[in-house]
């Protein structure tokens, strides 16, 4: 069996988990702790976090989400064991798979060239605050023949959080 069989489906899962949660926007369309000019009042980082249920090709895994908005979101899944995690950037791309103890870390256009994924985060970050983000969902998958669905709880923001990923040396690139 190809590697990249259970690779591309793990990844494009994870990217479609961060790209698939409901918005917090108040009427105003504005996030919690957005910047208001009227009042003059300066936001700190808004950090948010939610877990997920994703069940594609069969195997369903839980996770977490967690987003600094405009800088980073990570995703974590797992089913018994942790079965990978992700982290996007504006810049890079990183997914380290456990369960296969394989890792990709590169840019957006690498991977793309790799596994023909095209996104970027700021499309990412747009589709996380999407109103129809599950439409959004939907259409992504399938573009790659997969059926996916994710079942996610409502987003909580947080004062801080730690977005850890870090592959051990022994661990071989995809």
């Amino acid at each position: 069996m190809s590697i990249r069989r259970y690779i591309l489906p793990l990844i494009l899962c994870l990217a479609l988990v961060a790209t698939g949660c409901r918005s917090q926007r108040d009427a105003a369309g504005r996030t919690p702790g957005d910047n208001d000019a009227a009042t003059g009042t300066t936001a700190r980082p808004n950090y948010y976090t939610a877990n997920f249920e994703v069940t594609a090709r069969g195997l369903t895994a839980n996770g977490q989400i967690r987003m600094m908005q405009d800088s980073i979101i990570w995703v974590s899944a797992s089913k018994v064991i942790e079965l990978g995690r992700a982290k996007f950037t504006p810049d890079t791309v990183t997914v380290y798979i456990m369960m296969m103890n394989r890792y990709f870390r590169g840019t957006y256009d690498d991977l793309y060239n790799k596994f023909h994924f095209r996104t970027d985060f700021k499309t990412l970050s747009e589709t996380v605050m999407s109103e129809n983000s599950e439409q959004l969902l939907a259409e992504m998958a399938k573009a790659f023949g997969i059926e996916a669905t994710i079942k996610m709880e409502p987003w909580k923001k947080v004062e801080k959080l730690s977005f850890p990923l870090t592959i051990p040396s022994q661990v071989k690139p995809i």
